[in-house]
């Protein structure tokens, strides 16, 4: 859909591909850190394990989709701007939101302790969630050079790009659900080692 379907943009041209290559990992990526959010607070409402490995795993993932979103928008920035970095605030706000998830893992794999971690794990994955919508948000409340492409009223664009978009962003989400559901099996194993060697150890 990408590199056949979509025609070159009237403005843009050709660098018009690699829009959709950023934009529908950034949405998914938001798409995971909020089910992050709702795992960490199911898990803190049920304290059922599952949805902390639930949670964890989808932060692992969304910082995987948000790191592409970061690269593929400095690619985009210099095909479009001139320049891969320039402090614009969807390009801040979205490194801010990559570094309060990085955070998060790099706690969690810091703290041996299982509880202590999914709680606190839990916890942190709710009060980060704001950075989210800030990056979401933040287009619209800054002075910008980003594009401001989807809006309440529908996507401002040429329909074939508006399809290859959805096309792309469902595509991406597939991926996402594929991968989280092998992650959230992994590290359930993990888990399981783990509470198995604890007991071996007593």
């Amino acid at each position: 859909m990408v590199w056949v379907f979509a025609p070159p943009e009237v403005t843009l041209g050709e660098r018009i591909r690699i829009f959709f290559q950023h934009t529908a990992p950034a949405l998914v990526g938001y798409g995971a850190f909020a089910t992050t959010l709702v795992g960490s607070m199911v898990y803190l409402w049920k304290q059922d394990i599952r949805y902390d490995i639930l949670a964890a795993s989808s932060t692992k993932i969304g910082l995987v989709f948000t790191t592409i979103a970061l690269l593929s928008g400095m690619i985009w920035a210099n095909a479009t701007w001139g320049v891969y970095w320039n402090w614009d605030p969807r390009q801040t706000t979205t490194l801010i939101l990559w570094i309060v998830y990085a955070c998060i893992i790099a706690y969690r794999a810091s703290v041996s302790d299982r509880e202590v971690r999914a709680q606190y794990g839990s916890i942190f994955g709710i009060i980060s969630f704001p950075a989210v919508i800030l990056s979401y948000i933040s287009i619209h409340i800054w002075n910008t050079l980003h594009p401001i492409v989807i809006t309440f009223g529908g996507l401002q664009m040429a329909p074939e790009h508006g399809i290859t978009l959805m096309f792309s962003l469902f595509a991406i989400t597939l991926v996402y659900i594929l991968i989280l559901d092998l992650t959230y099996r992994i590290d359930t194993i993990g888990e399981k080692l783990m509470a198995l060697r604890m007991q071996r150890s007593e």
